[in-house]
């Protein structure tokens, strides 16, 4: 018989506790960072109950353990250097996080122009594009999967090619 390499999940022991619940939260914190959305979902899934979670998130949250704005803000610090604040924001969604905690992390990141800008040289730096054209097909799709704007896009593009021009890296084909 195979093994899928993964071990079955603990369940609760002591279901109806939250001090259990809340020492079950602190040791995944102590692994990971996670928004309480997401540790609730856990919690429950381990199976206990719907107010011992509650409690444990409350009590973890007083003590330090938890802070859904510091988790946004550390989220956003890692994930900004390649990516648009539409992929971010929807990332800091499924983790639970609420608007105002995300906007308030977006809100000290660095200024999408720059980051897409920066993101178009570097893909430019690895393959040099013979005319505008290929270098909007090479970068327009890019920045747009990693969730930088259509408008951001087309700006980006047409700056990376008004450079390459003023380079004379078009006449070079």
């Amino acid at each position: 018989m195979r093994s899928s390499g993964r071990r079955a999940a603990p369940t609760a022991r002591q279901p109806e506790s939250s001090e259990a619940a809340y020492a079950e939260a602190v040791k995944r914190l102590a692994r990971q960072p996670q928004s309480r959305a997401a540790l609730a979902l856990r919690l429950a899934r381990l199976g206990y109950a719907e107010e011992a979670v509650r409690e444990a998130l409350d009590r973890a949250a007083a003590d330090g353990y938890l802070n859904d704005r510091e988790f946004a803000a550390s989220l956003v610090r890692r994930r900004s250097t390649g990516r648009g604040h539409a992929l971010i924001a929807q990332e800091l969604r499924a983790k639970g996080i609420e608007d105002p905690d995300a906007e308030a992390a977006l809100d000290h990141v660095e200024p999408e122009t720059e980051r897409a800008l920066a993101l178009g040289r570097a893909l430019l730096a690895r393959k040099r594009p013979a005319n505008p054209q290929e270098l909007r097909a090479l970068v327009g799709p890019r920045l747009s999967r990693r969730g930088f704007s259509s408008g951001l896009v087309y700006r980006t593009c047409l700056t990376l090619s008004d450079e390459l021009q003023a380079a004379g890296a078009f006449d070079r084909v």
